[in-house]
């Protein structure tokens, strides 16, 4: 792409080959600032046209997400409302021509921008207490609008459909909503005693239908034996996968070993908790969101209603073709942070161990 034709918002991928024209040798400023101005790269070159007559300037992207991740604030994983994902990019040929560009986030080579939701899952079965991060691409759109609709059973066994409108903040680059099971509930002013069965969201723009992801209730898995991971996705925004398969939990003590005087000692004793999670059956929207999920720079297991940043050591994956059943996956992750590798396990009592209701001894006990 010449740079006189670079839009004004892209994907950081549309700039990672933008071509000047020149006859001898050019000049080129390269900076990335964030929203507020303040420089976060900044570089000056020289360069020489190729035989084509142009100066390439490739692989911007790279730049441009380094410098996305370093704004990025990992305690808004399942923060709601409008959200950045950007940096501004400016390539300036001295005594030339210039282009300044609102670059977005993006690890993939996917370069489209219009009305959509940021994920690749439009298909996804919930279960309850699952969180679940929706984003919306707003970045210079308008006319935006999310439908929620949801389907009950009521008490009497009569069918119920309850319907909501959000009004995204178009003003950032993304605007998240969580659709968990119980801000659904909430939003679309559950029938008391109602079973929920179903929901909906549904992008419009202008009245017209944008995009859509339907929610099914997973009433099979206990919520007890499911791993939740959210993720910094491709776009650069926080989703959810779940794994409902089986989790392996393994102990290996990592330490070094000499001689203090004359005892052969154990030094730096470190207890390392790891996990293999195993995904279940997967749908192929669900694999390659898993995929997306064991390459991100930022990965948590959502546990008691916190989040815990972890690291991805080993994939077991394979696909065989042609198959006859869904396909499956299993990751080794460990907490990125050592204090978490073994929670403690203390459990005041605070019941009434004083109190007796049958006295262990009789009066004839002496």
């Amino acid at each position: 792409m010449e740079l006189s034709s670079l839009p004004s918002i892209i994907f950081s991928p549309s700039a990672d080959d933008i071509s000047i024209p020149a006859e001898g040798d050019v000049v080129v400023d390269t900076s990335i600032s964030d929203s507020s101005g303040a420089t976060i790269f900044n570089n000056s070159s020289s360069y020489s046209p190729g035989a084509d007559g142009y100066v390439h300037i490739a692989e911007l992207s790279e730049l441009v997400n380094a410098a996305v991740l370093t704004l990025f604030k990992p305690e808004t994983m399942l923060a709601k409302g409008s959200r950045s994902a950007s940096c501004e990019l400016k390539v300036d040929v001295k005594g030339g021509a210039s282009a300044t560009s609102h670059a977005l986030y993006m690890w993939r080579n996917h370069t489209e921008l219009k009305p959509m939701f940021a994920t690749q899952i439009r298909h996804r079965s919930v279960i309850e207490g699952q969180p679940m991060p929706v984003n919306v691409l707003t970045a210079g759109m308008s006319g935006l609008s999310l439908v929620l609709g949801a389907a009950y059973r009521l008490v009497n066994g009569d069918l119920a459909w309850k319907q909501a409108t959000i009004e995204p903040d178009c003003s950032k680059d993304y605007f998240t909503i969580l659709a968990d099971t119980d801000e659904v509930k909430r939003a679309t002013a559950a029938p008391t005693g109602s079973t929920l069965l179903y929901y909906v969201l549904t992008l419009t723009q202008d009245g017209k239908q944008a995009d859509c992801i339907n929610f099914s209730i997973d009433s099979k898995t206990r919520p007890s034996v499911a791993n939740h991971f959210i993720y910094l996705n491709f776009f650069g925004v926080p989703e959810c996968v779940t794994f409902r398969g089986k989790d392996v939990e393994e102990q290996e003590l990592d330490s070094d070993f000499g001689y203090a005087g004359r005892e052969y000692v154990r030094l730096d004793p470190l207890l390392t908790e790891s996990h293999k999670s195993h995904s279940g059956w997967l749908t192929s929207e669900e694999r390659h969101a898993v995929y997306d999920f064991m390459s991100s720079p930022y990965a948590f297991v959502h546990i008691d209603g916190e989040l815990r940043r972890i690291t991805i050591t080993e994939v077991d994956s394979s696909i065989s073709r042609p198959a006859n059943e869904p396909q499956s996956v299993a990751v080794t992750w460990r907490y990125a942070e050592e204090r978490l590798m073994r929670q403690p396990f203390v459990t005041p009592d605070t019941g009434s161990a004083a109190v007796f209701a049958h006295p262990p001894f009789d009066k004839t006990f002496s």
